[in-house]
């Protein structure tokens, strides 16, 4: 049950993650699921409403928290920070598995090598997830995606890809075998760290050296200082035109 501090936060949260579970059908009898439980305040917040969402549906199905260990800390750090986890996820009763992985140094190298290491990054730990996923017998792998990241997804594709695209609520994968989901696509990031705060949740920092100049860090510095101000009503704007794509006035290439 949901703090004093955060009733009110709660149940916003919890109506607009049943939204995304509901339109886009996230979760159905007999799914297992894996969560990527990093450790940020979005994983933690999801895998929360997960666990209760898990205790109340009318059917079965499993959620696993899986977190990687991507090598960036030193060892009493990431002792201490996986202790934490484990405590947060035995109080939720749900399962957690910790999977160690040097992906970090491999970043880190392919930079000095001039090869974008977010890509790296990213690119070794969901080949990881789908590998344990497949190994193991999940079929969906669930991500704390949100709101912001969906529009700040979008521009880094508009702006450096040249194509108009984003993450999607639920994504397909390999023929059907496996489903990306992202139940909080219709949460705002503020709403989860009031959430996060007020629940005093175990939330540790990226520990990626590079975490603050990615593309995506500075667009997302660009739209809530820069683009986002300028009038109140653009954030929802923008997020309700990816969703409201109107091809007939969008020219052929």
């Amino acid at each position: 049950m949901p703090s004093r501090s955060s009733r009110k936060l709660y149940p916003r949260i919890k109506r607009l993650i049943g939204r995304a579970i509901h339109r886009y059908d996230l979760l159905a009898e007999g799914d297992r699921v894996l969560l990527g439980l990093s450790g940020g305040e979005d994983s933690l917040v999801l895998l929360a409403f997960l666990a209760e969402w898990r205790r109340k549906t009318p059917f079965k199905w499993e959620l696993l928290a899986i977190h990687l260990d991507m090598g960036f800390e030193a060892p009493e750090d990431h002792q201490q920070k996986i202790e934490a986890l484990a405590k947060y996820c035995e109080n939720l009763e749900v399962p957690f598995k910790v999977e160690f992985t040097n992906y970090g140094k491999m970043a880190l190298e392919a930079k000095e090598k001039k090869v974008s290491p977010c890509f790296v990054c990213s690119w070794f730990r969901r080949k990881h997830l789908f590998k344990l996923a497949g190994a193991e017998g999940y079929n969906k792998i669930a991500f704390g995606h949100h709101k912001d990241d969906i529009i700040v997804t979008f521009f880094l594709n508009m702006c450096y890809h040249g194509e108009l695209a984003t993450m999607l609520p639920k994504q397909e994968m390999f023929k059907g075998e496996l489903y990306i989901i992202r139940p909080m696509t219709f949460v705002e990031k503020k709403l989860i760290s009031a959430y996060a705060k007020a629940e005093n949740l175990p939330v540790f920092p990226n520990p990626c050296p590079l975490s603050a100049e990615t593309r995506r860090a500075k667009m997302e510095r660009f739209l809530n200082e820069k683009l986002y101000p300028e009038n109140p009503k653009f954030k929802g704007n923008i997020f309700h035109a990816i969703f409201n794509c109107n091809p007939e006035y969008l020219p052929k290439w």
